[in-house]
Formats: C-alpha cells, structure tokens, sequence
C-alpha cells in the first residue's frame, strides 16, 4: 500500500516538474506574480516570499530592455587608422 503512495507521488511530481519546464515562460511568469499576489495577503508567508518567490520572480521577468538583441551597450568599435 505504502509503495503505490510513493509511485503516485513520484509520478505526480515528475509530471508537475516537466509540465512546468515545458510551459512557456509567459505563463509561468503569470503564475508567479499569482502566487505572489495570493501570499501577498498572509503575513505568515512573507519569509517564503522573500527567499523562494522574489528570486524565481526576477529570473522568470527576464533582464529587460538590457537582453534584447538589438541593445548594444559597447561603443562602436573604430578602426585605427
């Protein structure tokens, strides 16, 4: 009885962990900032936020206008003549 338990337990978490990568960041992003809204309202989970959420938060948002392709921040590069 107990080895079913843990196979459906191993097989639901490999199957949340996959779905999870597989899912477009979008939406993973959406579900974040949910998560974030809902623990928002329960003070008990304010330590949670801070060292588990915020960070997966930041990372999910992506760097902004600084990644994008056809940001260059280096000088252009002048040939010596």
């Amino acid at each position: 009885m107990i080895q079913e338990i843990v196979v459906a337990l191993a097989v639901v978490l490999a199957f949340a962990a996959t779905t999870w990568k597989l899912m477009p960041a979008r939406r993973r992003l959406r579900i974040l900032q949910a998560l974030d809204t809902w623990s928002a309202t329960r003070p008990g989970l304010s330590r949670w936020r801070e060292r588990w959420l915020k960070p997966r938060l930041v990372r999910a948002a992506g760097v902004g206008c600084d990644g994008c392709a056809a940001h260059d921040s280096t000088p252009p590069h002048r040939p010596r003549g």
